[in-house]
């Protein structure tokens, strides 16, 4: 375990917690005072988003982007990781398993230039970043997007491309699902005096996020239904270049197999102009059906 104290203000601290054993996270909660039910869902790494407030500790959890790029498709727990807040108006506690990048930034940029004056405000900028960390992938989702739709709209495909569009679809569809979850315990955070400001910016900043993701989810949704519609229209262009095929040697078929027939009396056969008016009468056929394709505009 890796515990590392940080003095925010005058009489408030920040404990950031790297994979605490039960043994540690149990002393941990002697030290503050943390119901006993909370701790445990704060060891549960698979947790969902949650807000809780018992014996005056607010308990939250929270996740964060961290999918592992060898699996396109992932869960919820693959794509993202956990984070649990515990606060009170004295500290602020944050666990996490797995390394949160995004918390050395907090530290670096707010807690080491003194820029944070109060549990709220330095809750708030966690958050605001923990959000952040949803940013990057979905721009790289939109961007595949992009790619793909040129690929469709040129015609120039692959065979990969409903696959693709698919993962995308998935990966989209599992960070929104998180970002709907963690409502709860955004909508939880009461700004105190001064920080209603902040407070705003991480709303902003989480409405931005579940935007963009909604966005891809239609854009994907749409263009699978376009690529769809483009195939269906490219064969049924193959089915009608067919059709026509036979319909013209349909006729024609009939007319060969009627004298190919080896009936004795055929008075055709020995007739010297029989070859040459079975040869003009399907041509007028061929050309009677040409015009009637033309005037049909299937042509």
């Amino acid at each position: 375990m890796a515990i590392n104290g940080y003095e925010v203000c005058d009489g408030i601290k920040w404990i950031d917690v790297l994979n605490p054993s039960q043994a540690e996270m149990q002393e941990l909660s002697d030290q503050y005072h943390l119901n006993n039910h909370t701790v445990r869902d704060c060891m549960q790494p698979e947790h969902l988003p949650k807000y809780e407030l018992v014996d005056d500790v607010h308990f939250l959890i929270l996740r964060f982007y961290s999918k592992d790029p060898d699996r396109p498709i992932a869960t919820i727990q693959e794509l993202t990781n956990k984070i649990a807040i515990f606060y009170t108006e004295k500290f602020i506690i944050t666990i996490h398993k797995a390394e949160a990048p995004f918390l050395s930034e907090v530290r670096t940029k707010y807690i080491d230039k003194k820029k944070c004056d109060s549990v709220t405000d330095i809750l708030v900028k966690i958050i605001w970043n923990d959000l952040e960390s949803f940013d990057d992938p979905v721009s790289r989702l939109s961007e595949k997007l992009d790619s793909y739709e040129s690929e469709v709209m040129l015609k120039k495909t692959s065979p990969d491309l409903t696959q693709e569009l698919y993962i995308i679809k998935h990966e989209a569809s599992v960070s929104h699902k998180v970002l709907m979850l963690m409502q709860e315990p955004i909508n939880h955070i009461e700004p105190k005096r001064g920080d209603k400001s902040a407070v705003q910016d991480m709303q902003d900043q989480y409405l931005k996020m579940l935007t963009l993701y909604s966005q891809v989810l239609d854009d994907v949704n749409n263009l699978m239904n376009l690529y769809m519609s483009l195939s269906a229209k490219r064969t049924n262009d193959v089915m009608r270049i067919l059709t026509v095929f036979s319909v013209f040697f349909m006729p024609l078929t009939f007319i060969v197999g009627v004298y190919g027939m080896n009936f004795k009396f055929m008075p055709e056969l020995n007739w010297r102009l029989g070859y040459p008016m079975v040869m003009i009468f399907m041509a007028i056929v061929t050309i009677i059906i040409y015009f009637w394709f033309k005037r049909k505009r299937w042509l």
